[in-house]
């Protein structure tokens, strides 16, 4: 009883999503949980649960100057999955307004109480999937939507640990189609389902599969064509469209069981924004898994510069379509970067086997440092130690460390009490976009208690 519900936190699933993208590089999302007794393929049981849980929340008015407010929340969550194959599950924050400090917003608000703001677009009602998976990875098209919380669009050149719920009044479920037919992989992306914003898509054309029916030359070279445009399109509000693609390719420098050792390499540009800025990079990814420890990594080197430059949808991509940087900045697509040479790394490392006796750690760090003086870094870490009782995450995104700087921040703890209840909390950053493209940042912090059933 209780242990599905407790597995699915939230904020747990937004960074393992990050530290468990395929070795495949086809691309991550949320839809991940921490390696469990998991069901077999063929598995056709179907699993029911309930859960909810409430608790006070204290939230900023979101304007320049203004107070904090405080909330009554209530998530209640139902679930259903069947094997591998299928899972739906649905609901949504309630955030019922207690408190409302200046400026006064409590007149704006639905009856009861309801936070207007959490509702006032189509793209809000969209949280209320929090996970929709048709078919397994391992079959010829699988399709997620939910949050994408850390979003990777293949290797990460154009779209990469990109998060949609950064914004806290916008709230949007996203989808991923991926399709596999012979040596061609194709996955489509859209951050929002009931709005025109993000879409991108990548094809992977294995060369191996294609030249040869030997299984030694499978998935050791690929060839890789991808863009990304984002409309910038949310209700009646909208922001400056963004296109850009990208080539490029990989090739197995080392192929083993339990080690694979890839040289790639592209180039990329914006293609909206007049006389094209090409950039280029070239590097090494490396992935290695014993079982009980499973590490993956990037070394890059790149050059890029204009109104290009890699990794544009990156996780703070939410806040810098307003401010590209900072707070008061000009928004991304106006953001102009002196022509510069940059050196980025990525390490993601899991440990455990996802046994619930056993503790399960998994830490993902990402930096690029550009050499006109400017640092950007994301850092990811899960925890669940031994029994599961008790669930830890945290993750801090910087961007503009030596030029304007911006901190987004969030930790949650979560402590089992009984099979069927649990003690929450959480706190950290908010930004909100205002109506002259500025943020105002804010904190925020809540605690509470869930039930949950299982069956």
């Amino acid at each position: 009883m209780g242990r599905v519900a407790w597995m699915n936190a939230a904020s747990l699933l937004v960074l393992l999503s990050v530290l468990t993208q395929s070795p495949d590089g086809g691309g991550s999302a949320t839809v991940q949980e921490v390696p469990s007794n998991a069901a077999a393929p063929g598995d056709s049981t179907f699993t029911f649960f309930l859960s909810l849980e409430a608790g006070p929340l204290s939230l900023p008015s979101g304007t320049l100057g203004g107070g904090q407010d405080l909330f009554a929340q209530a998530l209640p969550i139902a679930r259903v999955t069947r094997g591998e194959s299928f899972a739906l599950e649905l609901g949504a924050p309630l955030r019922l307004r207690l408190l409302d400090a200046a400026p006064k917003q409590s007149a704006q608000d639905f009856p009861g109480h309801l936070r207007r703001q959490d509702w006032d677009t189509p793209s809000d009602y969209g949280q209320v999937l929090r996970q929709l998976r048709i078919g397994r990875d391992d079959t010829v098209a699988h399709f997620r939507a939910g949050p994408l919380s850390a979003f990777t669009l293949g290797e990460g050149h154009l779209v990469d640990r990109y998060d949609n719920q950064l914004s806290p009044d916008y709230h949007p479920a996203g989808a991923l189609l991926t399709v596999n037919v012979g040596p061609t992989r194709v996955l489509v992306a859209a951050s929002d389902i009931l709005s025109t914003r993000l879409f991108a898509g990548e094809l992977r054309l294995d060369i191996g599969r294609l030249a040869s029916q030997q299984d030694k030359h499978f998935d050791r070279y690929h060839a890789i064509a991808s863009v990304a445009h984002d409309f910038g399109k949310v209700g009646e509000e909208s922001t400056e469209s963004i296109t850009a693609a990208l080539v490029g390719g990989d090739a197995a420098l080392y192929k083993g069981e339990r080690l694979q050792l890839f040289f790639i390499g592209g180039a990329g540009s914006r293609v909206d924004a007049g006389t094209p800025d090409i950039g280029g990079f070239a590097g090494f990814s490396i992935r290695g898994n014993t079982g009980r420890v499973d590490v993956s990594g990037r070394l890059e080197g790149r050059y890029q510069g204009g109104s290009f430059r890699f990794g544009l949808f990156g996780p703070s991509y939410e806040l810098a379509r307003y401010s590209g940087t900072g707070l008061h900045e000009l928004p991304l697509a106006e953001e102009r970067m002196d022509k510069n040479l940059a050196g980025f790394a990525e390490l993601k490392l899991g440990f455990g086997s996802g046994a619930k006796e056993e503790l399960y750690l998994a830490a993902s760090l990402a930096g690029e440092h550009f050499t006109i003086g400017r640092t950007d870094t994301d850092f990811t870490l899960a925890l669940r130690l031994p029994g599961a009782r008790t669930l830890a995450s945290a993750r801090v995104i910087v961007v503009g460390v030596g030029t304007q700087p911006r901190y987004s921040v969030h930790a949650e703890l979560r402590q089992r009490l009984l099979d069927w209840l649990y003690l929450w909390g959480a706190g950290g950053t908010v930004h909100f976009p205002q109506p002259d493209g500025s943020l105002a940042k804010g904190y925020t912090a809540g605690v509470g208690a869930g039930v949950d059933f299982e069956r």
